[in-house]
């Protein structure tokens, strides 16, 4: 009987700890986007073009690689819609509808806040 709890409490730390870790990714990631996402809307704002297509190629590797890492634990149905948003966003970018671009932008950064907290540990989070 002792050998069983033990093993229960092990197994409950393990998905505890793992929890944490996965919130803190996200809650990271989830801010290093919002501020590359925030920079971007100022050079298209500022018109600064030139900034604006490095600062793009950036989001794309960023994203690349946080994408790779949360698809490990979020539903694909949420990365999919920032996929499709980025998509969006950038297809704006290159044929130069700036006023198009911006709300796809908050788009963006709506949905990556909803996965941040839909991620959270909470009770509504949890039934």
């Amino acid at each position: 009987m002792r050998k069983e709890i033990i093993i229960v409490l092990l197994i409950i730390v393990i998905i505890f700890a793992t929890d944490i870790i996965t919130q803190n990714f996200t809650k990271n990631s989830i801010s290093v986007m919002n501020e590359k996402l925030d920079n971007i809307k100022a050079y298209v704002i500022n018109n600064e073009i030139n900034n604006l297509n490095l600062e793009i190629k950036d989001l794309n590797e960023k994203w690349t690689d946080i994408n790779n890492k949360m698809s490990f634990y979020i539903e694909h149905d949420e990365l999919e819609k920032v996929n499709s948003s980025l998509v969006k966003f950038k297809s704006y970018i290159e044929l130069e509808e700036y006023s198009e671009a911006v709300p796809e932008l908050e788009e963006c950064k709506y949905i990556l806040d909803h996965i941040k907290e839909k991620q959270r540990l909470k009770i509504i989070n949890l039934f």
